[in-house]
């Protein structure tokens, strides 16, 4: 059960030039087919897809610890100019990091020793926060209204072959495909708002990230423009930049179920349904830069049903991983669950 937080409302103004409040519907009218509207919300959310110009963005983040105070904080600037021809800035207190991507690859002019999870999480939330086109057309879907502080809202969540609802969650605004509200896994929560409207799509101005029902990071849009006419010079490496390292990175299970694009269903053991076998089996999987499944072990779960997760899982297929532009390999961690009520394998 998701449990909504309150909206903040729309801001009336924002800071030139950032793009205009969102303020009416658009005139398409919104499809009452679940999948239909994941793939209208996904057309109308962030800025990834055909059609998009380039453009520059500027934001500032700050990072939480438990009890509210600010442990980190620093800015976000991106120039874009296609999906091979980019320039990423992340500043911290104490680091300071830009991506020059090219066709050539990605060059690093700065840090790349450390970690910095909240760039990443920062510009999907922005740019791509729905899930991408192949993960919508491999997946069912179960649309729910519901109501969080006043705000009324059109929710999503995967469908199980019983029709039940199960796993990330996306809320849109009831009647718009505005994108508000979204639980990509257990105990994590993005908070869409200050809603702006650019190049025809929506985008957040305002991001709230929590954890456990605590806030962990927010971001904010200062400055979002169209690059008309592109400066060249903005994208050219300086002479201090070096090839970005290989990486491999460990996701969360929910970010990794949103890039799932084949999913084959465990069979629930007949000798476990006898013996009213129930529960999680937790595996640690390895997914490789290409999607696949390359490792794979158990972490708990009841013996009879460990391998049923195993057969299962091995064989599914994910969207990569991409970090920077660029694919690469992640840890992962799925739970695979088994109930004798629905007498099949789900997971999260």
């Amino acid at each position: 059960m998701i449990c909504l937080p309150a909206f903040a409302q729309d801001s009336p103004s924002a800071p030139a030039p950032v793009a205009a409040p969102a303020k009416e519907a658009p005139a398409a009218t919104m499809p009452s087919d679940p999948k239909e509207l994941m793939r209208l919300a996904a057309k109308s959310n962030g800025l990834t897809g055909d059609g998009v110009q380039p453009w520059h963005v500027k934001a500032t983040y700050q990072l939480l610890d438990d009890q509210g105070n600010v442990k980190d904080q620093g800015t976000y600037e991106e120039f874009w100019a296609g999906p091979a021809k980019y320039k990423r800035t992340f500043t911290g207190k104490a680091f300071s990091r830009t991506d020059y991507v090219t066709k050539n690859g990605v060059l690093v002019s700065g840090d790349q020793d450390s970690q910095y999870t909240q760039a990443y999480e920062i510009r999907s939330g922005f740019f791509s926060p729905m899930p991408s086109p192949e993960s919508i057309e491999k997946n069912s879907y179960v649309l729910q209204q519901r109501e969080s502080g006043g705000v009324k809202l059109d929710c999503l969540n995967f469908k199980d072959a019983l029709g039940n609802p199960f796993g990330p969650t996306w809320c849109l605004s009831a009647g718009k495909p505005i994108l508000r509200f979204s639980a990509p896994f257990q105990g994590r929560q993005i908070l869409y708002n200050r809603i702006l409207r650019f190049e025809g799509r929506f985008i957040a101005g305002d991001l709230e990230f929590i954890q456990q029902g605590k806030t962990t990071l927010t971001a904010h849009i200062d400055t979002i423009e169209t690059l008309d006419p592109i400066d060249e010079a903005i994208f050219l490496p300086p002479a201090d930049a070096a090839p970005q390292k290989p990486r491999k990175i460990t996701i969360s299970g929910g970010v990794a179920a949103g890039n799932l694009i084949k999913r084959v269903t465990p069979e629930y053991p007949p000798i476990a349904q006898a013996a009213h076998v129930q529960g999680t089996v937790v595996v640690q999987a390895r997914i490789s830069k290409e999607g696949r499944i390359v490792d794979l072990h158990v972490v708990s779960g009841p013996a009879m049903l460990q391998q049923a997760a195993l057969d299962a899982v091995k064989q599914w297929v994910y969207r990569p991983y991409l970090l920077v532009g660029e694919p690469v390999e992640v840890n992962t961690t799925i739970n695979v669950v088994f109930t004798l009520s629905n007498q099949w394998g789900k997971h999260y």
